[in-house]
């Protein structure tokens, strides 16, 4: 019975910081070069084939990326999203991985605002751990608005199947903390669909 007392006690410290906790998971299918996703954050719903990825969520009517790789382990994609509030926002990014380190960096252009957004991230991966910091930008006033910072660890159940735990942090420009982002990412992967 003591036992039982002393794993409640040591319970309640960690339900009273659960209710400051939002819960979004993800879930990506990929069969050879096609992928699909499914994303609570903004319910973001993503198709896409050979770099090339049609979107729409809670923010975005229609959007389309493309992404390819360059050499060295260099990334640069393309993107444009027409808003549920009928703006049209271009977009360009790029990142670079080596042994394990990931530097990226984003650029927006609201074309009917005239508003300019970047953001600048650093990250890791090391035995399944990951981590980065993402600071953000508001390129028009040259003003520092924020960062998020993230964790998680990704399980490789199988060779075609991975569960990744992971959480966000976000920080306003006044380095106050806003909610807690925790949830599971989900990835599975069904072969190719190129014939041999």
């Amino acid at each position: 019975m003591k036992k039982l007392l002393m794993a409640l006690m040591l319970m309640f410290p960690v339900s009273a910081y659960a209710l400051d906790v939002d819960v979004v998971n993800d879930v990506n299918v990929s069969v050879g070069s096609a992928t699909f996703g499914v994303d609570q954050d903004g319910n973001k719903v993503s198709v896409g084939a050979s770099g090339l990825t049609f979107s729409t969520s809670d923010t975005v009517d229609f959007g389309v990326a493309y992404s390819t790789s360059l050499l060295g382990g260099l990334e640069a994609g393309l993107s444009y999203d027409y808003t549920n509030e009928s703006d049209h926002v271009v977009g360009v990014d790029t990142s670079f991985e080596y042994v394990g380190i990931n530097l990226d960096a984003a650029f927006d252009w609201n074309i009917n605002d005239t508003d300019f957004d970047a953001k600048l991230g650093t990250g890791y991966t090391l035995l399944g751990l990951d981590g980065s910091v993402t600071s953000k930008w508001d390129v028009d006033d040259f003003s520092y608005e924020g960062m998020d910072v993230t964790a998680g660890y990704t399980w490789n159940v199988t060779d075609t199947f991975s569960v990744r735990p992971n959480l966000k942090v976000p920080f306003d420009d006044d380095f106050t903390r806003g909610d807690l982002t925790a949830g599971v990412s989900i990835s599975l992967s069904f072969g190719s669909t190129s014939s041999e």
